[in-house]
């Protein structure tokens, strides 16, 4: 894999619950089987202590063959209501035993994942870790204060990064990104910025471990004021780059001053009805 001069981590990810039996083949799992969620309407198994063992081999399996095929890092998404975020979660975690009860027996499955995979790579590849700072669940699950704990655990575990972002695909999906809500297309908010939660909650327990803010970043300026000001260390896009691949050539050649995406989301709503992503904005016609 050669990205002249460019570095590509793998995102793992296990869905947990935000996932069809269809898809998978078998009933969803998660720490718990409280609660049907408002968009999957089932309660998924909760997961025996030889399942969740058999997760974190499948982590670091995958981790290796992210190895093979050419990875320079690591991302762990405990994020977004996936299956780590569920098990760090007070709301998807209801358990009494050692994987719950209490916020390091939640955070116990992340810990063992960091490990595992840390295992699995060469010495010195990258690991990072992309965490809700607030879940937005109908009661209370990881909140800010939560956040900055387990920040400061995954600082002593020395990771190589910390990406903040908020929400969940089943109970709050527009959280999870600034910008419009494709209603129509979805049916055939992450603040713009972070930085008080950034400077002031997140940065002192991180120590030396880079800070990563993502979601709704737009304006140069204002990239270049985050990174200097030290709101944050790194700037982390996504659907800007749906729409200009090579958007961060042309920052770095002072050809930008914004990037063109205007958060509309649309390129969610392709994944939703099974359609390729790609921006679907009327500004921009589609490759």
């Amino acid at each position: 894999m050669k990205l002249k001069g460019g570095k590509i981590a793998f995102q793992l990810v296990h869905a947990g619950r935000q996932t069809t039996k269809a898809m998978i083949g078998q009933t969803q799992i998660g720490p718990s089987s409280k609660r049907r969620d408002p968009i999957y309407f089932v309660k998924p198994k909760e997961m025996s202590v030889d399942e969740i063992q058999e997760v974190i081999q499948a982590f670091g399996k995958a981790a290796s063959r992210a190895v093979e095929a050419g990875a320079d890092g690591i991302q762990l998404h405990a994020a977004h209501g996936y299956l780590i975020n569920q098990f760090i979660s007070p709301f998807f975690n209801h358990r009494k035993d050692e994987w719950g009860g209490s916020d390091a027996n939640r955070f116990r499955l992340l810990k063992e994942l960091i490990s595992e995979v840390r295992n699995a790579l060469p010495q010195r590849m990258p690991i990072l870790v992309k965490l809700n700072t607030h879940d937005y669940t109908p009661q209370e699950g990881i909140t800010p204060s939560l956040a900055v704990t387990y920040a400061r655990w995954l600082s002593d575990l020395k990771i190589n990064g910390l990406e903040i972002s908020c929400g969940s695909t089943v109970y709050s999906f527009m959280n999870m990104c600034r910008g419009d809500v494709p209603v129509k297309e979805l049916v055939q908010n992450l603040p713009f910025w972070q930085k008080p939660l950034a400077k002031l909650m997140m940065k002192p327990v991180l120590g030396k471990t880079p800070l990563f803010v993502v979601g709704g970043l737009r304006k140069v300026a204002y990239m270049k004021e985050a990174l200097e000001k030290q709101y944050a260390d790194c700037i982390s896009m996504c659907r800007p780059f749906i729409r200009e691949p090579f958007i961060v050539k042309k920052i770095r050649e002072g050809k930008a001053e914004a990037v063109a995406c205007v958060s509309c989301n649309r390129c969610f709503a392709a994944v939703a009805n099974n359609i390729p992503v790609q921006c679907y904005n009327k500004g921009f016609p589609a490759p």
